[in-house]
């Protein structure tokens, strides 16, 4: 390969052009910018550009794009001419417009204007019913929510209170083993009562079934007869040391209170709504905050011994409620039970002692008060004789207690009746305020019903000196399960 570079070839000599024969007219070059697209070059007359080769205009284009000549100024006679023409035209077109073609393509249009006009509304219109659907429709989704989460909780409240009722139903049963298991108790212990009287020929025998029996127990005291009512259902209660020491107690309270001299002296008093409930109502219950915010429950002072000054102090502290409906105080007696202790338990009085004149202060110490451990009138229960106090009676009663109004919003178990319903309700369709619970089963059995076999012994069978027991059903008896244990006192 040889070091020397190749020579470049000679330059030609530079030809002469004729001028005379190069075009002198505007540049007719179209421009290929996209944003003047159409549009020609705006050189109006060849200038030969000397300093590039070849033959070209200082606009850049060759001569090949330019004019000849220049362009000769148009005739003015064809100028008229051809606006005359214009203008025959422009007529021509007014006329059509003016006739039969374009007064139908006006309205066409015209009708084109409304129907789309018609058509934007009516596009409005469906899109704001289409956005009031959705939103109705996702309001009642959101109902359907809270329905089904309402569902959920109504389910969960259902499943805990079977739990409860079966909790129940096994406590229930329990307790009707245990009374069964009592029922044998007593009859065991009859027939050993029997058997020792038949070894002591000497004694009178005492039958509890004989009608006699029960015509006399009428005229014994009346506390004799609920205490052998009370000793019947769970079985005889021997008479002890103790229990003589505690009645003669009691005897000699009761006529250290009655040999004081006479003057004033203060009672908590206690209005039931029903002559025969059973038990007063616990402290602090909401039935109890009730009675105690239409002044059911208050500690009276009488003046005196007498049966007036008691029943002068009770229509003045109760005149309001009681509106001149008789009356008559309660017998109430604290349970001596170990699982009952210091409960009392009320009942009505015997129709014999149901008289205004006997409410003295010995009778309702000795009859109906719960005593003091110095003999004293501890608490009295009352009510009224024929008739009783609803919910609805007591929330519209004038208040006596401030503070306690929340106690008489909507309760399932005391306001058995939404509150719209137990207005349109008359009273005496009503329920009584203390008809809480269903009424106690009695639990004393009748003389055919008692048996006489034995159901302890081993030994004993159904054979000889024995009478058949009477069958006994498996019905559950009704008790409260929640046992109130204090006494309302303020």
């Amino acid at each position: 390969m040889s070091t020397h570079s190749t020579p470049s070839p000679p330059q030609g000599p530079v030809q002469d052009i004729d001028e005379t024969k190069l075009p002198s007219g505007q540049c007719r070059y179209i421009l290929l910018n996209p944003e003047i697209k159409g549009h020609r070059c705006g050189c109006v007359g060849f200038t030969l550009n000397r300093l590039l080769p070849g033959v070209a205009c200082e606009c850049g284009h060759l001569s090949c794009y330019h004019i000849k000549g220049p362009e000769q100024p148009p005739d003015k006679a064809q100028i008229e001419q051809l606006i005359r023409r214009v203008q025959a035209l422009e007529e021509q077109l007014d006329r059509e417009n003016q006739g039969g073609l374009g007064s139908a393509l006006g309205d066409v249009v015209r009708r084109l204007g409304s129907l789309e006009e018609q058509y934007e509304k009516s596009k409005e219109d469906l899109g704001q019913e289409n956005r009031n659907i959705y939103r109705q429709i996702t309001s009642v989704w959101q109902s359907v929510e809270q329905t089904a989460k309402r569902q959920t909780e109504v389910h969960n409240r259902l499943t805990m209170n079977d739990e409860r009722l079966d909790e129940h139903d096994d406590s229930m049963q329990k307790l009707e083993r245990r009374l069964m298991e009592a029922d044998d108790a007593a009859i065991d212990l009859e027939e050993r009562v029997d058997r020792l009287e038949d070894l002591t020929p000497t004694k009178p025998r005492h039958r509890r079934t004989s009608s006699l029996d029960s015509e006399k127990s009428k005229n014994l005291d009346p506390d004799i007869t609920w205490q052998r009512g009370r000793s019947d259902t769970r079985g005889p209660a021997p008479i002890t040391s103790t229990t003589l020491t505690r009645r003669m107690d009691s005897t000699s309270n009761q006529s250290a209170v009655s040999s004081e001299a006479a003057g004033p002296w203060t009672v908590h008093v206690s209005l039931m709504p029903m002559a025969s409930v059973a038990f007063p109502f616990e402290k602090d219950t909401t039935a109890y905050k009730r009675c105690l915010s239409r002044g059911l429950h208050q500690m009276i002072a009488v003046q005196g011994t007498d049966s007036g000054s008691f029943a002068n102090a009770i229509n003045a502290a109760f005149g309001s409620l009681l509106k001149g409906r008789p009356w008559m105080p309660l017998q109430a007696r604290l349970c001596d039970a170990k699982t009952l202790q210091g409960l009392p338990m009320l009942r009505t009085l015997d129709p014999a002692l149901v008289d205004a004149n006997n409410y003295d202060q010995d009778f309702l110490s000795k009859h109906c008060a719960v005593c003091g451990p110095n003999g004293k009138l501890d608490s009295l229960y009352i009510a009224m004789q024929l008739d009783s106090f609803s919910w609805h009676f007591l929330r519209r009663s004038p208040c006596y207690m401030q503070g306690l109004e929340d106690s008489w919003a909507f309760e399932p178990l005391l306001d058995p009746n939404s509150p719209s319903e137990d207005d349109s309700m008359d009273e005496e369709d009503r329920p009584s305020a203390g008809d809480i619970l269903p009424p106690l089963q009695s639990l004393k059995r009748t003389a055919s019903e008692i048996s006489r076999t034995p159901s302890f012994s081993a030994g004993s069978g159904e054979g000889q000196g024995s009478r058949p027991k009477v069958a006994r059903t498996g019905a559950c008896v009704p008790v409260p399960l929640e046992l109130r244990r204090r006494i309302e006192t303020v």
